[in-house]
This record gives structure tokens, C-alpha cells and sequence, in this order.
């Protein structure tokens, strides 16, 4: 395990499912609006393969309908977790894995329609991205696999919420959050971190969520901020302040 993850291991198993669903209201549209945006941006199906890159506690793919993806398989380099992701979401069709690194992702069994990695790329080096844009290029249907990304937006409300959670919560960001990014340069950077980009992937968006939606949860209740936050398409929201930056690029033809 590298420097970059280790402390990942601190965070209790299962931490942020549970959060997801008995945390306070604000948390709790978090998480949930979160995965739903990501998979809003994903083709409609039926009959897709996704695979969920640093899928943790498997909360992504609990909320993933089999029909519409009919081959799921998450990964992370944490047993534990994965672990708990088996027992509580594993079915025929939706399965977890354990692997060692990104280095990892080309061995696994592709093609898959579909690519995630929620939140994973602050937590890595710029070295550790390229390996995943090039895992993530090697597994993809050439043409058409999707690949999405979301990451906090440092130009947002984002780094004064992220001082209040390290005082307050279970997790420590600022101990995790190594590569950081914001919604006007995001693009430029990761060209420089992964400088084949755009020969393995045309961009398709690049947008923002979580505005003020998730906090007003509090007032609102749960289910009605999730939906008032993924009311809008993502093609139509062009705030570069929201405190999560989405990212969604298409294969290319081009060989790895």
C-alpha cells in the first residue's frame, strides 16, 4: 500500500454507507445525491457493464439497478471493505474485489460499458492517476465506454466544510486529500498529469453538484433535496461552485 492510501485503513468499515443511511440529513442527501448524479450521467442501459474503481463500502453499486447494469463489479485495495461490500450488497450479477494498486486494473476482466471512480483521484498521486486513465482505457469499450469522475471543487464552499469534518468527524481529509482540484483548471492539470488524455478519451462534460441542495436537507428532508439536486441535467448547470466537480469522457478508438 502506498503513502498516498494508507491512512484509508483508518476509516472504519462500512463508514460511509452508514452515514448514507442513518447519518444526519445533510450527510445523508450528500451521499445519496452523489451516487445519483453519477449514475444519471451514465448511458440508459439495459445490459451494461460497470465497474466502480475504489469502491469502498460498495454504496455506489447497492444503489446500481440490475437490469439497467447487468455486470457490476467493484474494486478496492481494501479487504475489509470489500469485504463488507460482499456481505451486504454481492449478488449474481454485482460482485467486489479486492486488488493491490490501480497497477491492478488491466488484469481484470473487461470490456466493461461503463467506468466510476468516485472521489478516488485526491487521494492519489499524479503518477497513481495516469495508471487509472490508463487502466481505465485498457478495460473501456473503445468508441463508446463511458468513464465518469467526481472530486471536491477547492474553488467552492469545499475547503471550509472540509476544516469543519477534520474537526469534527470520523475522517481527517486534510491528511487524505493529496491532489487537489478545482472546476476552472481541472481540465488543464489532468492533461499535464496524463499527457495521452485525450488520444484514449474525448471529454463529453465537465460540470459541478452539490450546490446548496444537500444542505437543505435539514429543512427539507432527505428525499426532497436529492431531488430537487438532481432536477437539473447535467448538461444544463453550468455553476463552476459546486462543492463537487463531475467528470464524464468516452472511450476513443485509440489503442492504449
Amino acid at each position: 500500500m502506498s503513502d498516498s492510501t494508507k491512512d484509508l485503513t483508518e476509516i472504519p468499515i462500512g463508514h460511509y454507507h452508514r452515514v448514507m443511511e442513518s447519518g444526519n440529513p445533510i450527510r445523508r442527501a450528500w451521499h445519496l445525491l452523489k451516487f445519483r448524479r453519477v449514475l444519471d450521467a451514465f448511458p440508459p442501459g439495459p445490459g451494461l457493464a460497470l465497474l466502480d474503481i475504489g469502491c469502498f463500502a460498495g454504496s455506489l453499486l447497492s444503489l446500481a439497478d440490475e437490469a439497467r447494469f447487468s455486470r457490476q463489479l467493484g474494486v478496492d485495495i481494501l479487504p475489509e471493505q470489500i469485504r463488507f461490500a460482499t456481505e451486504h450488497f454481492g449478488t449474481d450479477r454485482r460482485h467486489f474485489e479486492t486488488i493491490r494498486s490501480l497497477d491492478d486494473l488491466p488484469s481484470l476482466d473487461g470490456p466493461f460499458d461503463c467506468a466510476s471512480a468516485i472521489e478516488l483521484i485526491e487521494h492519489v498521486t499524479p503518477e497513481e492517476i495516469r495508471t487509472l486513465f490508463r487502466g481505465v482505457a485498457t478495460l473501456l469499450t473503445p468508441g463508446t465506454g463511458s468513464f465518469i469522475l467526481s472530486t471536491p471543487n477547492y474553488l467552492s464552499t469545499w475547503p471550509a466544510l472540509e476544516l469543519g469534518l477534520n474537526r469534527f468527524s470520523d475522517v481527517d481529509y486534510s491528511e487524505q486529500h493529496i491532489t487537489r482540484f478545482n472546476r476552472l483548471t481541472v481540465k488543464s492539470r489532468l492533461r499535464r498529469m496524463v499527457p495521452e488524455l485525450e488520444r484514449w478519451f474525448r471529454w463529453d462534460l465537465v460540470t459541478t453538484t452539490h450546490l446548496l441542495t444537500p444542505f437543505a436537507a435539514a429543512v427539507l428532508g432527505v428525499e426532497r433535496a436529492v431531488q430537487a439536486g438532481s432536477s437539473v441535467p447535467h448538461s444544463r448547470w453550468f455553476m463552476p461552485f459546486g462543492n463537487l466537480i463531475l467528470m464524464r469522457l468516452t472511450r476513443t478508438a485509440e489503442p492504449v
